[in-house]
Formats: C-alpha cells, structure tokens, sequence
C-alpha cells in the first residue's frame, strides 16, 4: 500500500524536515536583536536521504543542526539576516505546501479507485 512505500516515507520525511526548516528559520528571525546570536540551519538534503532510509534518529537531525558561522557586519555579532530568513521561511512554505499536496493527491487516487472497486 501507499503509506507503506519508499514513496510515502520521503514524502513523510520531507513534511518533517521542512516543518524543522520553517521553526529554525522562524527562531533566528525571533532572534534577530539578540547580541552574538548565530543563525542556524538544517543540512536538509543528507537528513531527508538519510531518513528516507530509516536511518536517522530524532537526535541525528537535532545534530544537523548547524549554525551559521559566517561574518557578521553588526558590532553585536549577529549574523541574521532578516531578508536571507524570512526568503528562506517562504520557500520552506512552499516546499512543504507541494509535498503534502502530492499525499493528498496520492490519497485521493487510492480512494477513488476503492470507490470504483466498492460499485
């Protein structure tokens, strides 16, 4: 069945990568006035690869966890770029919004051939 697949497990693992991506981008633009605060991200790709596999465990994908290391422009430290962020946040919200459209329309498919099947 569907839920079962390779298929249905990326598409569950990206759903909740890009719900990770969007709280820690959320979280440094929350931080944005916050002395020495570093930005962090989520080395998407190798998390979703790994757990589509099945081989990540909720504390590898907290160690993913990277923080931006790069050169700050403000005497505070701060690295956060506000714009960098909140572009980022919106592309999270997209990718998330076509891979759970994908399951609702693999879910609908699924449904509409038992319907044809109960008739």
């Amino acid at each position: 069945m569907f839920y079962r697949s390779g298929e249905f497990k990326l598409l569950e693992a990206g759903v909740k990568l890009t719900q990770m991506q969007q709280e820690l981008h959320a979280h440094n633009i929350a931080n944005l006035e916050t002395p020495g605060y570093k930005a962090k991200s989520l080395a998407f790709r190798d998390v979703l690869r790994e757990e589509a596999n099945g081989e990540q465990s909720v504390a590898a994908i907290h160690a993913a966890v990277e923080e931006n290391e790069g050169l700050s422009l403000r005497p505070d430290g701060n690295n956060v770029d506000y714009e960098a962020e909140s572009l980022a946040l919106y592309k999270t919200y997209v990718q998330q919004s076509m891979l759970l459209d994908k399951v609702k329309s693999r879910f609908s498919n699924y449904s509409s051939v038992l319907n044809c099947n109960m008739k």
